[in-house]
C-alpha cells in the first residue's frame, strides 16, 4: 500500500509537471531603426512593367529566356544553396526532435558453461572417502546456465519555460534563412546569364563594324597609295593610314575571343561543358530593343523581396530566440525519467530458475544557483549577436535604398546618352551619303567620304558601348530591386 502511494504521488506531480507547460515567450523583440521612405527619387519616371520576377521575358528574346531557365534548373550554384537548405531542415527538424520525450528497449541474452572438481587432497575427502557413495561427490561435473533480460527506459524534459522551442524556432529561422540564399542564388545565375549574354552579343556587333572598318581603311590605303604613286601626297600619310589599318587589325583581333568567354561563362552557368556548349547567333538585336526600367516600385516592396534583406531578417528572428534560448538557463529545469527491467536466470542443477522483475519513476528539479557567470556570460553573447545582426539589416536597408535609385539615375542617364549618340549617328550617316554623292559628281575627294564613314564607324561602336551599359545599368535595377527569382523555381 505504501508503494502505491508512491506512485500515485509521482505520478500526479508528473501531471502537475505537463499541465504547467504553458506558451512562453520564444523570441526577444528587437526593430530595425532606419526610416523606410515611400518612393524611390530617381523612379518616378520609370515607364517599364511591374513586373520584375521573371523579367527576363519583358526583353522577348527566347533565346535569352531559354537560357536562363536552364540556368535555373541546373546550376551548381542553385543546387549547392538547395544542398545547404536540406541540411538546416534536417537540424530544424534535430531541434524539433528533442522537445518530445525520449524512450529506449534494451535487452541482453546468454549462455555459459563450466565444470567443476572438487580437489581430493586434504581431510575432508580422507574422513568421507570410507561412506558409500560419498566419493561421487568429488567426480567431475559439468555445468549450463543461460540468461536472459530486458528493460524498458523513457525520459522527459518538459519545456515549461519555452527554451526548447526557443531553439526549435531559432533552427526554423535558420532554414527560412537559408531558403532565401536559394532565393539570392537564383537571382544572381539569372542576372549573371543576362550579362553574359548582352556582353556576347555587343562583342558580335563590334567585331561587325570592326570588319567595316577594316575595309573602309583599305579602300583608304588604296587610295592613298594611289595618289602617292602620283605624287600627290608624301610617304607620311602612306604611313599614317598603315598605322590606322594595323591598330583597326589588333583591335578586332580580340572581339572574338571575347564573345567565346562570354559563351563559356554562360555555360558553366547553365551546367553545361563549356567546350561542347555553342550559343547561336540571333537574328534579334536585343541591345536595340531594351524594355524600360520597371514602374510602381516601392522601398517596402524592395524589403519584401529582396532576398539578402529577407535573410537578414530572418537571421534576427533566430538570433532572437536564441537570446529567449539562453535566458530561459536561469530558470529551473524539470526532468521525468522511468527505468523497468525484468530478466531470468536458469542454471542445470537442482537449483530453481531465478527471476523477477522491477520499475523505478522519479520526478527531478534542477535550479541554477551558482554557475560562476557562465548563463550570464552566454546570454551577454547571444545578445551581442542578435545586436550585430540588426546593425547588418539596417546597413543592408540603407545600401539597397542606394543601389535602387542610383541605378535607376544611372539608367536614365544612360538612356539619354544612347539617344543623343543615336541622333548623332543619323547625322553621320547622311553625312557619308552626302559625301558619297558629292565624290560621284566630282564636288569632293575620295578621302572626305571615307573619313565619313570612318567618323560613322566610331559612332556606331560608342553606341554599341553605350547600349551595353544602359542593358546592365537595367540589369542592376532588377538585382538592386531584388528582381529574378520565384519560388517556383521553373520558369515559363
Amino acid at each position: 500500500m505504501h508503494s502505491l502511494t508512491k506512485i500515485a504521488t509521482l505520478s500526479t506531480l508528473t501531471l502537475f509537471i505537463s499541465a504547467c507547460q504553458t506558451p512562453q515567450t520564444t523570441q526577444v523583440e528587437r526593430t530595425s531603426e532606419v526610416p523606410i521612405p515611400a518612393s524611390f527619387d530617381k523612379a518616378k519616371a520609370a515607364q517599364g512593367s511591374q513586373q520584375i520576377s521573371q523579367w527576363w521575358q519583358n526583353w522577348h528574346d527566347p533565346l535569352l529566356s531559354q537560357l536562363i531557365n536552364q540556368g535555373l534548373q541546373n546550376s551548381y550554384d542553385i543546387r549547392i544553396a538547395e544542398s545547404n537548405l536540406k541540411e538546416a531542415m534536417a537540424i530544424s527538424r534535430l531541434a524539433n526532435a528533442n522537445l518530445g520525450p525520449q524512450a529506449g528497449v534494451g535487452g541482453s541474452a546468454g549462455v555459459g558453461t563450466g565444470s567443476i572438481e572438487p580437489s581430493k587432497d586434504g581431510k575432508l575427502y580422507d574422513f568421507i572417502r570410507p561412506i558409500p557413495g560419498a566419493s561421487n561427490l568429488y567426480d567431475r561435473r559439468d555445468i549450463d546456465a543461460a540468461y536472459a533480460n530486458v528493460g524498458f527506459s523513457a525520459s522527459w524534459e518538459p519545456d515549461i519555460f519555452g527554451q526548447k522551442q526557443s531553439d526549435i524556432d531559432a533552427a526554423n529561422y535558420a532554414v527560412m534563412g537559408m531558403q532565401e540564399k536559394v532565393y539570392g542564388a537564383q537571382l544572381l545565375v539569372s542576372n549573371q546569364i543576362a550579362e553574359h549574354y548582352l556582353a556576347a552579343r555587343a562583342a558580335e556587333q563590334r567585331e561587325q563594324i570592326a570588319n567595316q572598318n577594316l575595309e573602309t581603311l583599305l579602300r583608304y590605303q588604296r587610295y592613298v597609295k594611289g595618289r602617292f604613286n602620283a605624287g600627290h601626297v608624301t610617304i607620311e600619310e602612306v604611313n599614317n593610314i598603315a598605322s590606322k589599318l594595323n591598330a583597326a587589325r589588333a583591335k578586332k583581333s580580340t572581339f572574338q575571343a571575347e564573345r567565346e568567354a562570354h559563351v563559356r561563362s554562360i555555360a558553366v552557368l547553365i551546367g553545361q561543358v563549356p567546350q561542347s556548349f555553342e550559343l547561336p547567333r540571333s537574328t534579334i538585336d536585343v541591345l536595340e530593343h531594351q524594355p524600360e526600367a520597371p514602374s510602381g516600385q516601392t522601398p517596402q516592396g524592395l524589403l519584401e523581396r529582396r532576398p539578402d534583406i529577407r535573410a537578414y531578417a530572418s537571421q534576427i528572428k533566430a538570433y532572437s530566440a536564441k537570446l529567449a534560448s539562453a535566458e530561459a538557463d536561469l530558470l529551473p529545469r524539470f526532468s521525468i525519467n522511468f527505468l523497468g527491467q525484468g530478466g531470468r536466470i536458469e542454471i542445470d542443477s537442482d537449483v530453481p530458475a531465478l527471476k523477477g522483475w522491477g520499475s523505478l519513476l522519479s520526478v527531478g528539479i534542477n535550479v541554477p544557483i551558482f554557475t560562476n557567470g557562465r548563463i550570464q556570460a552566454n546570454i551577454d553573447s547571444a545578445d551581442s549577436r542578435l545586436q550585430t545582426a540588426l546593425l547588418q539589416y539596417d546597413q543592408s536597408i540603407l545600401q539597397a535604398l542606394g543601389e535602387v535609385d542610383s541605378a535607376y539615375q544611372a539608367h536614365q542617364a544612360l538612356k539619354q546618352q544612347n539617344t543623343l549618340l543615336n541622333t548623332a549617328e543619323q547625322q553621320a550617316r547622311k553625312r557619308v551619303s552626302d559625301s558619297e554623292k558629292l565624290f560621284r559628281y566630282g564636288n569632293k575627294t575620295l578621302d572626305n567620304a571615307l573619313d565619313a564613314q570612318i567618323e560613322l564607324q566610331q559612332l556606331q561602336e560608342r553606341r554599341i558601348d553605350s547600349k551595353l551599359a544602359r542593358a546592365n545599368m537595367l540589369l542592376n535595377i532588377y538585382k538592386s530591386l531584388g528582381g529574378g527569382w520565384d519560388n517556383t523555381k521553373s520558369v515559363s
